[in-house]
């Protein structure tokens, strides 16, 4: 027997307001919480092997703890296997302008190959899975940047990830203050709930796959301009206005013509988003004294203020982002990458947890084609 067809008045398209599942992981309710704790305290701290114990752990780390973590972590970012360098040294002279984040599914790809990662194990195994995979993806990024630019794969530096990682895409020693922002960008990123990357990755495990084959869903997930890729459209975005006297002009064309404006507006945040509330207060604060970045504030001001009086729509967390991260000197190609770094926290302990209470996720679809009709062989079509 088969099951009843599905009605149009139970239809959601996108999913939009369906609840698809249960986690302990992160609450939208209210306030951002990441395992209970509110974002904020967690994103001042800028600590983001904190927030990623926290997620995968279930509690904060004690000292010890957070120690082990990280250096775990790091050991793990300075041996990535030699085949995973030679591939990437291969796709970077065969297409230099390949997108990073391309390069960055590949890996995750080639690094599950070279785990034989088949199926989920225990949840020690996805713990270790997931601390190495913290420290691989970074690595791998830097390597992509340095050898699709025809440079040699500098050694990966001590220290926290957001200092490692800044270092190595900048090509030098960034200021504390500067460490502390990017290392808040990263933990704001982690962890979202159900979000698209996020439940690619919960469906392709809950099929009994593994671990890497769930990764590399949620990284081509993550890079489509409605997700992840928005970062690095609202710097393009901003440019293309050039000035506040362009922003209202360039507003009602934008309107005019139908299109999106990125980094605006989001299916959770009816009333803004917590976590762009938060990052533009440091951008700000970032930037005081530097006439260029100054202007840029001004035009995302005028910006926030014409979205808001003409579509009632807020900014989310892509908005600042893309202004901190071009504030840090980094190039716009490795923003949506830089994602992809602090999300894999977020997704590995989504696929913990999908692993460790799992149900195959199968939805039902709304059937729109031709009604019933009788096959004719060729001869009398």
């Amino acid at each position: 027997m088969t099951a009843p067809a599905p009605q149009a008045d139970s239809f959601s398209k996108g999913l939009a307001g369906i609840v698809a599942g249960r986690t302990a992981i992160s609450s939208l309710e209210g306030d951002l919480r990441y395992r209970g704790y509110s974002i904020e305290p967690l994103a001042l701290a800028g600590d983001f092997e904190e927030t990623a114990y926290l997620l995968l752990h279930g509690e904060l780390p004690n000292g010890g703890q957070l120690a082990g973590f990280s250096a775990r972590i790091s050991a793990a970012a300075r041996s990535l296997d030699p085949a995973v360098i030679d591939v990437l040294a291969r796709l970077a002279k065969a297409a230099p302008d390949a997108s990073p984040m391309d390069a960055l599914r590949t890996v995750v790809s080639v690094l599950g190959q070279i785990e034989r990662d088949e199926a989920p194990g225990s949840r020690q195994q996805l713990l270790a899975q997931a601390e190495r995979l913290l420290g691989q993806v970074p690595a791998a990024l830097a390597a992509w940047i340095d050898l699709s630019a025809g440079r040699p794969v500098a050694a990966w530096p001590d220290g926290p990830i957001a200092a490692a990682l800044l270092a190595r895409l900048t090509g030098r020693t960034p200021p504390d203050a500067h460490i502390r922002v990017f290392g808040t960008t990263l933990v704001l990123y982690a962890e979202h709930e159900f979000n698209a990357s996020t439940f690619a990755a919960r469906t392709v495990v809950s099929t009994g796959s593994d671990m890497h084959s769930g990764i590399t869903a949620a990284i081509g997930a993550l890079k489509g301009p409605l997700h992840g890729g928005a970062n690095e459209q609202v710097l393009a975005q901003l440019a293309e206005i050039g000035s506040v006297d362009k922003a209202d002009a360039w507003v009602a064309e934008q309107f005019a013509t139908k299109r999106v404006v990125m980094g605006f507006g989001h299916r959770v945040y009816k009333d803004g988003d917590v976590r762009a509330k938060l990052l533009g207060r440091l951008c700000r604060d970032m930037v005081a004294g530097d006439a260029a970045a100054e202007a840029l504030e001004a035009l995302a001001a005028r910006m926030e203020s014409l979205m808001l009086d003409r579509k009632n729509l807020r900014p989310n967390l892509d908005w600042p982002a893309a202004r901190v991260y071009h504030a840090l000197g980094l190039p716009i190609c490795v923003f949506t990458p830089i994602f992809v770094v602090a999300r894999m926290s977020g997704w590995t302990a989504h696929i913990i947890e999908q692993v460790g209470d799992n149900r195959l996720i199968r939805p039902m679809s709304l059937y729109t084609g031709p009604a019933p009709r009788d096959y004719l062989p060729i001869t009398g079509r």
